[in-house]
């Protein structure tokens, strides 16, 4: 876990709660002592636990994500996990998320979050290595992989949540990891916005991506900045 330099805990809005990430986002959110409302589709279901407030609704409709909103108490930020899905880890298998789903969630987020009298501190989005500036920093093995496979349809995704997010006004973080690897928690490596100190294959584990967030959440170290990160 990174050391962050504030010890206030505000409210956590989770968008992509059952998802890998979200897992353990939520877990670790409520072992810090964070209060926790997770906004999930109404075919999804969480176990109730202290601390988390669920609500049911689409992360695409900000009617949904203001509800969610409406829930928190005092400071808040909020934390999206969602991500492009395919059949299958690999590059190549059939995608089964609509286009642009991420940045029509992140445009719902934005909408949100300007409608709502909530105190909204930063909005954290998981974005990826390769979005945005940092793609020219990604081998050429990766480089051809995003364009030429099934994750071009999540880099386009991607470089559309960057723009939104940018653009939105809103105190943001987009950390931007190496290809997950592992879930084992690790330090974490910042390298460079636009990944321009990644080596040839760097990765990260799933929970150090969590972490790495979640110290966000609480810390200004690394608002409005999309390090790639790697341990």
């Amino acid at each position: 876990m990174l050391t962050s330099t504030s010890t206030a805990l505000p409210d956590i809005l989770l968008i992509g709660a059952t998802g890998r990430t979200g897992r353990i986002v939520l877990s670790s959110a409520l072992s810090r002592g964070h209060k926790v409302t997770a906004l999930i589709r109404p075919s999804s279901s969480l176990a109730p636990q202290a601390n988390l407030t669920i609500s049911q609704g689409s992360p695409l409709d900000a009617s949904a994500i203001s509800t969610a909103l409406s829930l928190t108490t005092g400071r808040v930020v909020i934390i999206s996990t969602l991500g492009q899905t395919r059949t299958s880890g690999n590059p190549f298998a059939a995608t089964t998320s609509p286009p642009l789903f991420m940045a029509q969630s992140s445009a719902a987020v934005v909408q949100a979050v300007k409608a709502s009298d909530r105190r909204v501190a930063k909005v954290i989005a998981m974005s990826m290595f390769g979005a945005g500036s940092s793609f020219p920093n990604l081998n050429f093995l990766m480089r051809a992989t995003m364009l030429y496979s099934k994750m071009k349809q999540t880099l386009e995704d991607q470089n559309e949540v960057d723009r939104i997010v940018k653009e939105s006004g809103l105190r943001y973080v987009m950390p931007r990891p190496a290809m997950l690897k592992g879930d084992n928690a690790l330090p974490v490596k910042l390298l460079g916005e636009e990944g321009e100190k990644a080596g040839f294959m760097p990765s990260v584990s799933t929970t150090s991506v969590a972490e790495y967030m979640l110290d966000a959440a609480v810390s200004e170290e690394w608002d409005n900045r999309t390090f790639v990160i790697s341990n």
